[in-house]
């Protein structure tokens, strides 16, 4: 552009010294070189345009490159973790492969082993099965007999029942008895008459002084008073069996006559005892029977004459008539 200027300059400063003609050559040369230098300016600012153009469009072009570079490195990136990915796929997979095998050979094998296991419980229940029919049929059999028990059981508590009402009748009976004799021989001292409950029995006891003299069998006055007296409580009753006793002490029988011992004389005072309840007292002779026990029985030890006193007696034994009860307890 400078040396275009100069060119001009000179130029016109020439054309003082040239001629017309070639004046306008010179104008006409400028007037071309003026239109050229434009067309050269205009090409210039294109160029200058185009190179801004292409300064943008190559930055565009290197951002755009390091975008698709660095999208191409996440690439890379996402295809290294997709590709670990797919080979931990495949390890599950393939383990996941062996598991299910493993898990179908096992369930087979269980499979069997359960179906063996089913079978064997299966003979076990048929098994149990019939042993519960048995046990039904002892079932059966075991309640008809526990019937048979309940109502066997019934009658033995109803016999039971009846026979404690009869022991307690016969309880009462004997109490009974018991306070009527002691009522009846009040006018008797304790020494002379005893009352005593033994063994379900009332023994009434007489001493030798107040019946009979030493080695005699002969009931005296006062005697046949108390067992007039205690014949006529007895003589109504009928649920009593009624056993005279004769007793004697261990000196020996020194008498004579039909007296032999002590046995002898022992039983003719229990029969003149039993005497005097029939005949004087009213006892129903069925009812009462006569024993001579002689010096075997004795309530002491007969070691001095006191005790041998108490030996000599006659007991009358008062036995309840249990043969109600013996049928039901035989029954």
């Amino acid at each position: 552009m400078k040396k275009l200027s100069l060119l001009i300059v000179l130029l016109v400063m020439l054309g003082s010294c040239v001629t017309s003609k070639k004046y306008n050559e010179l104008n006409a040369l400028s007037d071309k070189h003026l239109s050229d230098r434009k067309d050269v300016e205009e090409k210039l600012a294109n160029i200058t345009n185009e190179r801004d153009e292409c300064l943008r469009v190559k930055e565009k072009l290197v951002n755009d490159f390091n975008l698709i570079k660095s999208e191409r490195n996440q690439l890379l990136t996402d295809k290294k973790q997709l590709e670990s990915l797919v080979e931990e796929y495949k390890k599950l997979n393939d383990d996941l492969f062996s598991s299910k095998k493993s898990l179908l050979d096992e369930a087979s094998s269980n499979q069997k082993i359960l179906a063996d296991k089913l079978a064997l419980k299966e003979k076990e229940l048929n098994a149990i099965s019939a042993a519960q029919e048995v046990l039904d049929e002892k079932l059966q059999a075991r309640e008809a007999q526990l019937v048979l028990l309940e109502e066997e059981n019934q009658a033995q508590s109803n016999r039971i029942k009846e026979l404690e009402d009869r022991l307690k009748e016969k309880d009462l009976a004997l109490q009974n008895l018991k306070t009527n004799i002691l009522d009846a021989l009040k006018g008797f001292s304790s020494d002379e008459i005893s009352v005593e409950e033994k063994n379900g029995n009332l023994y009434v006891s007489l001493s030798e002084k107040l019946l009979f003299s030493s080695g005699s069998f002969a009931i005296d006055i006062k005697g046949k008073d108390a067992i007039s007296k205690l014949g006529q409580v007895l003589s109504n009753q009928t649920d009593f069996n009624i056993v005279v006793e004769g007793h004697t002490d261990n000196d020996p029988f020194n008498g004579s006559g039909v007296l032999i011992d002590n046995w002898d004389l022992s039983v003719k005072r229990a029969t003149s005892v039993v005497r005097i309840l029939t005949q004087d007292g009213g006892v129903l002779p069925e009812n009462v029977s006569a024993s001579g026990r002689g010096e075997f029985i004795p309530l002491n030890e007969n070691s001095n004459p006191i005790e041998k006193a108490k030996n000599r007696r006659t007991e009358i034994v008062l036995k309840p008539n249990l043969d109600r009860i013996m049928n039901l307890l035989n029954n």
